[in-house]
């Protein structure tokens, strides 16, 4: 089927959340479509528009017909034999008649070949789920990424307009003599910073709308007037038991099921390729018509191991299965790798948001304190919206902090392979 690239641009183009088949396809898979769009919705919809899985399914239903391939018994081959005998010209000096020519299979060796192909479908399926993982995790990042970007651009509006009431304060107090200049020029400087903080902050939010636009597969228009969910970020749960849970990730991770899978199939090869020194016994009978007398004919033919006995095919085979586990191995090291890495990053973040929320607390009781002074006139503006500042700047920390701890927690949830939320409560 001709495909279209104008055409397909336009419908990439044209993509929206209130797609029909996108909507059949949500409840479908039991998600109906609301206002609001979550975690779990924008992952369905990634399923549904993006090409990953497709072309995941594609290989494993290749690897199926591959196995069906396998499976295959041989057809026959028919053809004519023809003959001329000039010594017997009458009543014809030729002799015609059909042959059949059938190959009995090595069955050690077609019996490796299909269990190869049996393993290929196993590491195929694997494969889907990897990228299923894949699909989820990058969802994860780019909502968290939006979420955070939000939060950031409200922060720093708040911060923006406190350091504008600051410089106004200032101005008045340089105005009465009670400021110096260089007062007014830092409170001027500590505005501007603020507004282009907060500038950056806005096109920081704009480049994660179209972050999560590209994840799901929408274009970035798609998302525009969408309400987001980020429910899931309040739903995350502890896990229970990190050991257990790392020794179940080395055994039954989708990757590691896979290599294992490739693995097997690099083994049956290797015994294919030294089972098949002859591929079988091919058997080819026949009739002849000569001088109207019938004539049956019955050849045998099979591989004569001469030149070769396969140390070709057994050594690539051999190398085949050494690389095979010299995979699975790296594949189990490299989850163990991301494990440790995971599991310390989810620790430590954890550690520096408990700190970033000590760290603000204590700056809303010195704001306490302070708005206390200043009704009693105690200090000044400048000095009540200096301490707001800092509440604000231990704001923006504790964000960072959580925007941290959820990365970690997706980082951990992806090389667990287990998800580490509510689902009742967060299936937005």
């Amino acid at each position: 089927e001709p495909i279209n690239l104008r055409v397909s641009a336009r419908r990439f183009a044209a993509r929206s959340l209130h797609n029909r088949r996108l909507g059949a396809y949500l409840t479908a898979m039991g998600v109906r479509p609301r206002d609001r769009w979550g975690f779990r919705r924008l992952t369905y919809v990634a399923v549904f528009e993006r090409p990953q899985l497709s072309i995941a399914n594609a290989r494993y239903r290749a690897a199926l017909g591959r196995l069906t391939i396998a499976e295959q018994i041989d057809n026959p081959v028919i053809g004519i034999s023809t003959a001329y005998n000039a010594s017997v010209p009458l009543p014809t000096p030729w002799s015609v008649g059909p042959l059949f020519s059938f190959l009995i299979q090595n069955f050690y060796s077609k019996d490796a070949l299909i269990g190869a192909a049996r393993q290929n479908v196993l590491a195929a399926r694997e494969a889907i789920d990897s990228v299923a993982w894949e699909e989820r995790k990058a969802v994860y990042d780019a909502l968290l990424g939006l979420w955070a970007a939000r939060r950031t651009t409200t922060l720093y509006r708040r911060q923006a307009a406190l350091d504008r009431s600051i410089t106004r304060a200032v101005e008045e107090r340089y105005r009465i003599g009670t400021a110096s200049a260089t007062a007014l020029t830092t409170a001027d400087l500590n505005a501007e910073r603020a507004a282009f903080r907060w500038h950056q902050a806005q096109l920081a939010a704009a480049l994660a709308t179209a972050q999560l636009a590209g994840v799901v597969g929408l274009p970035s228009a798609a998302l525009t007037d969408v309400r987001l969910s980020f429910a899931i970020f309040r739903q995350l749960r502890v896990p229970a038991a990190l050991d257990a849970d790392e020794q179940v990730a080395l055994i039954e991770r989708p990757a590691v099921r896979q290599a294992l899978a490739q693995y097997n199939a690099a083994q049956y090869r290797l015994q294919a390729a030294v089972d098949g020194l002859t591929n079988g016994v091919k058997i080819a009978p026949g009739y002849v018509d000569s001088q109207q007398t019938d004539n049956y004919l019955l050849a045998l033919k099979a591989h004569a191991p001469l030149f070769n006995q396969h140390q070709g095919q057994i050594a690539v085979a051999r190398a085949e299965r050494h690389r095979a586990a010299a995979q699975l191995k790296f594949v189990q090291e490299s989850v163990f790798s991301q494990i440790e890495r995971a599991v310390v990053y989810w620790h430590e973040s954890g550690t520096a948001t408990e700190a970033s929320r000590r760290a603000l607390r204590s700056a809303e009781r010195e704001l306490a304190a302070s708005r206390e002074a200043y009704r009693a006139g105690v200090i000044g503006e400048v000095r009540l919206l200096g301490v707001r500042l800092q509440v604000l700047s231990a704001r923006i920390q504790l964000l960072s902090a959580e925007k941290e701890h959820y990365a970690a927690s997706g980082d951990l949830m992806t090389a667990l392979h287990r998800k580490l939320w509510k689902i009742r409560n967060a299936t937005g």
